[in-house]
């Protein structure tokens, strides 16, 4: 694993390979959009969400802002994940594969110390907010990790609701995954609130939970991916990365702790 992770960071092309992570992530957004326009009834929200964040993501690699190789990696990351629980739980399936093998190649596109100098390396930035290496590696985590959480938060907040469900709880999920939003803009931006955010979007999806869960309809949005297993099956799946989003904007929070813990104990 050394030897690899060295040879990745000795790897050049950067131009090529950002490229072709931007190339993937184009992918999924024609793909998000199109399913967009005439979706799964009550789908069509979640994934019109889901082509902005991957259309936030490209824009962000093919301009090379600071914070577009993390983003990126953050979805990448996420598709993986999902594809490999996917795989495990439902058995081989190519269209499961291909879609978590095209967000490898985000992944593995964007990684590389020469990689990393085009984007978080950058002089301005750092100069800009004064931040040192240990400062840019705990905003990296950060960014990335709380990326990682907004598919499956999306899905989570936007999907159709069973009837019966009140409007109280879907204004609830649907608040929790705006934090997240809000929480990795601010970030970005070197804003306090911004971990606040996504600390509130962490103890929301935790409280509320497979509480607020209906996947309505999850039998039909799955039957137009390959004929994949019906709804109980997708349920589970779902659930596991609404659960995988928690775990995600928690360890999101986490490099912040003992800095604000430390600021807090400060003598005044």
């Amino acid at each position: 694993m050394k030897q690899l992770l060295a040879r990745l960071n000795d790897i050049g092309f950067e131009k090529s390979r950002r490229a072709l992570a931007a190339l993937s992530l184009s992918l999924f957004i024609s793909l998000y959009l199109m399913v967009s326009l005439n979706p799964p009834p009550g789908w069509g929200p979640a994934f019109l969400a889901l082509t902005t964040c991957y259309l936030v993501a490209f824009l962000a690699v093919a301009a090379e802002w600071f914070w577009g190789r993390w983003f990126a990696a953050g979805l990448g990351w996420s598709g993986v994940m999902v594809s490999v629980f996917a795989l495990i739980m439902m058995g081989w399936s190519p269209p499961l594969a291909i879609y978590g093998g095209l967000h490898g190649i985000v992944v593995l596109a964007l990684l590389g110390k020469k990689m990393a100098a085009r984007y978080d390396m950058q002089e301005a930035w750092r100069t800009r907010y004064g931040m040192d290496e240990f400062g840019v590696a705990r905003l990296r985590k950060t960014v990335t990790r709380a990326s990682a959480s907004l598919p499956s938060l999306i899905l989570w907040a936007l999907g159709p609701k069973q009837p019966g469900q009140g409007m109280a709880l879907a204004a609830a999920t649907i608040g929790t995954m705006l934090l997240a939003a809000a929480g990795v803009r601010g970030v970005i931006r070197m804003r306090s609130w911004g971990v606040l955010a996504l600390a509130s979007s962490f103890v929301g999806i935790s409280l509320l939970g497979c509480e607020s869960l209906s996947f309505y309809g999850a039998d039909r949005l799955w039957s137009q991916f390959g004929g994949l297993p019906g709804a109980a099956t997708a349920s589970t799946l779902l659930g596991i990365g609404t659960t995988l989003s928690a775990v995600l904007l928690g360890l999101a929070v986490l490099p912040f702790v003992g800095p604000a813990l430390r600021f807090i104990r400060r003598p005044r």
